[in-house]
């Protein structure tokens, strides 16, 4: 059974090599390095093509699929992107556990580098289909940023408790419990939490490119 993981989350462009070191002697990556290169090479790919695909250097690739390093989770959406698989199926493939069922020790935490409170939880690392399902806390005077921010895909979610204000192609929206908004995430976008208690939504989102 795959452990709970925890990665940087890192808006905006995904071509920047954002990464962390990973920690000596430790499997801080569990095995994705390596599972990265097994799906590089399935498709006959060199390191030098997947720089080309993904806009990366090779040496950074090759640093990752040796994990030296851990990419931010844009990052590794980016090259999982250039495999033609997504986050939820390379997590399942890293566990062969049944994909139906995921615990809470099994979901995959995503913080957003260089915003402090503001964590995600992947709630279906292993599915492996089309949608990602994220539980999202944003804690009370926190934001996603000053700058708007775009990706692919689309995305939906759906305010539990607290309060969060949104804002999309510059309209901003005040929710509240119950309250769901829904999108194409190439609209710039931007949110933040103007209330006392920590914002929690459940959010689904397409990955780039699917």
């Amino acid at each position: 059974m795959m452990d709970a993981v925890t990665y940087l989350l890192e808006e905006g462009s995904v071509s920047t090599e954002e990464s962390v070191p990973a920690a000596p002697g430790t499997s801080e990556n569990n095995g994705i390095g390596q599972h990265l290169r097994r799906e590089r090479l399935a498709r006959g790919l060199t390191l030098e093509k997947l720089a080309e695909k993904t806009g990366l250097s090779r040496s950074y690739l090759s640093n990752v699929e040796r994990e030296v390093n851990s990419p931010t989770i844009n990052t590794l959406r980016t090259i999982v992107d250039a495999l033609g698989t997504t986050l939820s199926r390379l997590f399942r493939e890293l566990d062969r556990e049944p994909s139906v069922l995921t615990r809470p020790d099994q979901r995959v935490e995503l913080t957003r580098a260089g915003v402090p409170g503001v964590t995600y939880a992947l709630l279906n690392p292993k599915h492996g289909g089309q949608l990602e399902m994220m539980l999202l806390e944003v804690a009370p005077g926190a934001s996603s940023g000053d700058n708007p921010h775009t990706h692919g895909g689309e995305e939906v979610g759906l305010l539990l408790s607290g309060e969060l204000d949104y804002w999309i192609a510059g309209v901003q929206y005040h929710l509240t419990p119950g309250d769901c908004v829904s999108f194409n995430s190439s609209v710039p976008h931007r949110y933040s939490n103007p209330g006392d208690i920590p914002a929690v939504c459940v959010w689904s989102e397409t990955p780039p490119g699917r």
